[in-house]
C-alpha cells in the first residue's frame, strides 16, 4: 500500500520540476540563494506538485483502465480506494501551499496553488478530454513551478523568471507529443483526443518538430541579451541541434520507424530541457 500512495504522487515528474525550480531559484539569486529559502521551496513545491499528481490520478481513473500503459496504477487496477487518491491530493496540496505561505510568501503560495489549479482542474478535468491542444495549455502547471522557484530567492519576476516560464511551456508539447505518437491508439481507445490521435502521428510529428525550432530559438535568447558567453551560446546551440535533428528523423520516417524514433526523442527531451537549465543557471551565476 505505501508504495501505491508513492505512485500517486508521480515521483519522477515531481522530482523533474522540483529540480527545474531550484535551478530557477538558483538562477535569480545569481548563484548564491538563501539556501534556507531553497530548502522551502523544494519542500513545497514538492508537497504541491505531488498533491496535484494524487489529484489526476483520482480524474483520470476510468481512462487510465482502457490504456495499457497506465492500467496497472493503483486507481484502476483497485489496489486503492479513489477516495484514498483525494485524501491524498488535498492533504499534499494544503501543505504544500501552506507551507509556501509560511516560509516562502503568498507570492509563491499563490502561484504553486494556481499550478495544482491548471494541472488538477484545467488539464484533467476538461481540456485532455475536450481538444488536442490540451497538454500545451496544461503544460502552464510546470511553467509556475520555475516561476514560484525565481519567485523563492527575489519576490518579484523579472525577464529571467518568464523566459524560463516561456521554455517550460513549449518544452512541455515537444516532450510529451512524442510519447503521444507512441501510444497514438491506446489514445484513441481511450476517447482521449491527443494531437497524434485527432490530426495523426505524420502532421503531429511535424509539429512537433515546429514547436520545437520555437523552443530552440527562445533558448538562445540570454546569448541576444548578452547574458551567455560563447561557451554557453555554443553548448545550448549543440544541444539544440540535437532535438532539432532527432525530431526531423521523426517526421520524415514511416510507420513503425517514426515510433520508434519518437520514443527515442521522448526520451532525450527531459536531459535537454535540465541541460539548458543549468546552462542558463551557471550563466546567471557567473560560474559557468
Amino acid at each position: 500500500m505505501m508504495l501505491d500512495l508513492v505512485i500517486l504522487t508521480k515521483p519522477r515528474i515531481v522530482l523533474m520540476l522540483v529540480l527545474s525550480g531550484v535551478l530557477a531559484g538558483y538562477a535569480g539569486a545569481g548563484g548564491q540563494p538563501d539556501p534556507a529559502r531553497l530548502a522551502g521551496f523544494a519542500l513545497a513545491g514538492g508537497m504541491a506538485a505531488a498533491g496535484a499528481a494524487a489529484f489526476n490520478h483520482f480524474v483520470d481513473r476510468d481512462v487510465d483502465r482502457r490504456m495499457d500503459r497506465t492500467a496497472a496504477r493503483p486507481l484502476p487496477a483497485g489496489r486503492l480506494e479513489p477516495l484514498r487518491a483525494l485524501e491524498v491530493g488535498a492533504v499534499l496540496s494544503l501543505a504544500g501551499v501552506s507551507a509556501a505561505a509560511v516560509l516562502l510568501g503568498g507570492a509563491v503560495a499563490l502561484v504553486l496553488l494556481a499550478g495544482i489549479a491548471v494541472y488538477a482542474g484545467l488539464y484533467s478535468l476538461w481540456l485532455k478530454r475536450r481538444t488536442a491542444w490540451n497538454i500545451v495549455l496544461g503544460g502552464t502547471a510546470g511553467s509556475l513551478m520555475v516561476l514560484a522557484g525565481w519567485l523563492s530567492q527575489t519576490g518579484t519576476p523579472g525577464p529571467g523568471a518568464w523566459l524560463l516560464f516561456a521554455w517550460l511551456f513549449l518544452w512541455t508539447p515537444s516532450h510529451f507529443w512524442p510519447l503521444a505518437i507512441v501510444v497514438r491508439d491506446e489514445y484513441a481507445r481511450a476517447g482521449i483526443p491527443m494531437l497524434p490521435v485527432t490530426a495523426g502521428p505524420r502532421r503531429a510529428a511535424w509539429l512537433t518538430l515546429a514547436n520545437t525550432l520555437a523552443l530552440v530559438v527562445l533558448s538562445l535568447i540570454p546569448a541576444l541579451w548578452g547574458w551567455y558567453r560563447g561557451r554557453h551560446t555554443l553548448a545550448v546551440a549543440a544541444a539544440g541541434a540535437v532535438m532539432v535533428a532527432l525530431n526531423l528523423a521523426v517526421a520524415l520516417a514511416g510507420p513503425g520507424r517514426r515510433e520508434r524514433l519518437a520514443w527515442r526523442l521522448y526520451k532525450l527531451s527531459g536531459p535537454y530541457l535540465g541541460w539548458i537549465l543549468a546552462v542558463f543557471a551557471l550563466a546567471l551565476a557567473g560560474r559557468g
